[in-house]
């Protein structure tokens, strides 16, 4: 039972972190995209 509930908690700590990882990736990409709309629309 250990080695089972073991490898479980792993799943899901690997899965938490690749979640967490795309959803900062995502939050930079929106920021990024943001901040450089800005920085052409002040060029103008």
């Amino acid at each position: 039972m250990g080695n089972s509930t073991g490898s479980m908690f792993y799943a899901f700590g690997a899965f938490l972190l690749i979640y967490l990882v795309g959803v900062s990736i995502y939050q930079i990409y929106l920021w990024i995209k943001k901040w450089r709309e800005n920085k052409e629309e002040k060029e103008d």
